[in-house]
């Protein structure tokens, strides 16, 4: 999709987000209670690395370290996890951080490791789902298990990830352990049902009693729609014997999240978990956007909840104002299906052979009531983001009328002189393409030869290609956009 701005006042005011205004004040009152937050003042630490950004998101690689695009030199850095000062070898792939230090001079100077969910599987609902303190845990084929061991029913374990919604988390990392930590019993995840006379509140489907609990940088008023960390060491349900843990009795309740209350440049990643007139709130960050915000991948519309962003911007009383909002889900299709797995939670595309669409708990089905509901042939619309190898991991599926067009869009792995590139593994043919249907990323005609000279040297440049499906199941590709 082509980069956009918006004009908060007509995008962010549906019915839903005028509900939801209440919720975006009262987060915000979480970070001006912080004040303590951090990485604002700009100075020089022990590193020699002046913190003035701040990087909240996804471990996915090392020699250094990998967050959010951004390789963060780690010499000298203090790492952090659980509150106890570790190594780097301590931390892991898929594991959620927060980087304090410099973007601009890819350097770090404290890496601490978000808090984890951490309990019992209750139950094994299937393959990509289990439950742990309440909370459905989403596993993928981007989730990693610790040593490749997948936990069972009963099992001690840690569950790093994002929240996506009520009583729902996306693993990155899980780990199954044999000792306990301390405290043993945490739950992230958005409160509801908070009853500040009963001390009480649920995240999902745990109730958490917090009498006596420390609660000191929580607000005042109604925590509803905060995202929070409850620990504890007392879970009533008495785990391992009964690994259902019903009530916790928690021992500190402290807003999840970045929790930076004022610094010049932060970057953070989360799903969208509410909307406002003025923005909308990932993992427990408030953000704000204004007529200078940037969209990369999507549009301004398309911000809805359950959405992976990347949001950049400055952090101003806890309210991140984005100039940049990057959709996570880069990957768009509509093409005709091919065959359905509905046990295994997968499809296929005609005329888009060796991609493998996963679709699962979080994905929002529109016009169709599952993957058992769809048939070959069913015309469909997906938006996804990418998965290991040719896989994607459907964020919307659509199901529309029957339509001989094919479409598809994302990262542009290769491309061969001024003839073919592709896509997720698709190899696409644009020798029927007229110079006329080479466009670049403000939708003008730019001719065959500038359209593959853009993407020369690049492994990253998006795509969309447009085509119709023919005798064979073979598509003749029409169209080509630039895309960001």
């Amino acid at each position: 999709m082509k980069a956009s701005t918006m004009n908060t006042s007509t995008s962010f005011g549906t019915p839903l987000t005028r509900r939801l205004r209440a919720l975006l004040a009262g987060t915000a009152a979480v970070w001006l209670a912080l004040g303590c937050g951090g990485g604002g003042d700009g100075g020089i630490d022990g590193t020699g690395v002046t913190n003035n950004s701040m990087s909240f998101g996804t471990v996915t690689a090392f020699g250094s370290v990998w967050v959010n695009g951004v390789r963060f030199d780690t010499a000298g850095a203090t790492f952090k996890l659980d509150d106890n000062t570790v190594t780097q070898n301590d931390l892991r792939v898929g594991m959620v951080v927060r980087v304090d230090g410099s973007i601009d001079d890819r350097r770090a100077s404290t890496v601490t490791v978000d808090d984890a969910l951490k309990g019992r599987v209750e139950q094994v609902i299937d393959a990509n789902r289990m439950v742990v303190m309440g909370q459905t845990v989403q596993i993928d084929n981007t989730t990693r298990f610790d040593n490749n061991l997948v936990p069972l029913a009963g099992d001690y374990v840690e569950v790093h990830g994002l929240v996506t919604g009520d009583g729902t988390l996306a693993a990155s990392f899980i780990q199954k352990k044999a000792t306990l930590a301390t405290p043993p019993f945490v739950v992230k995840g958005l409160v509801k049902n908070h009853n500040p006379g009963a001390s009480s509140f649920q995240v999902g489907t745990l109730m958490v009693n917090y009498t006596g609990a420390i609660t000191g940088d929580m607000p005042g008023g109604s925590w509803n729609g905060l995202t929070v960390d409850a620990k504890g060491s007392a879970c009533a349900g008495n785990p391992p014997a009964t690994p259902v843990c019903g009530t916790l009795t928690a021992s500190k309740v402290e807003p999840a999240g970045a929790r930076v209350a004022d610094i010049a440049k932060a970057e953070v990643e989360g799903f969208v978990t509410s909307l406002n007139a003025n923005g909308f709130v990932i993992g427990g960050q408030t953000v704000v956007v204004n007529a200078g915000t940037v969209y990369i991948g999507g549009l301004a519309s398309e911000v809805v909840p359950g959405v992976k962003l990347e949001v950049e911007g400055p952090i101003t009383g806890g309210v991140l104002t984005a100039t940049k909002v990057a959709f996570k889900d880069n990957v768009r299709f509509e093409a005709d299906v091919a065959s359905v797995n509905a046990a295994g939670g997968t499809l296929t595309l005609t005329g888009l052979p060796g991609i493998t669409v996963q679709v699962n708990a979080l994905t929002q089905l529109k016009n169709v009531a599952g993957l058992a509901a769809l048939a070959t042939g069913n015309h469909l619309r997906i938006k996804a983001r990418p998965g290991p190898g040719n896989t994607v991991l459907a964020i919307e599926l659509e199901r529309r009328s029957a339509d001989t067009r094919v479409i598809l869009e994302g990262p542009v792995s290769a491309a061969s002189g001024t003839s073919t590139l592709t896509i997720l593994g698709v190899v696409v043919d644009t020798g029927a393409v007229s110079d006329a249907n080479f466009r670049n990323l403000a939708d003008v005609a730019i001719g065959r030869a500038a359209f593959f000279a853009a993407l020369a040297g690049s492994n990253s440049t998006a795509v969309k290609a447009r085509g119709t499906l023919g005798a064979g199941n073979a598509v003749t590709w029409d169209q080509m956009e630039l895309e960001d």
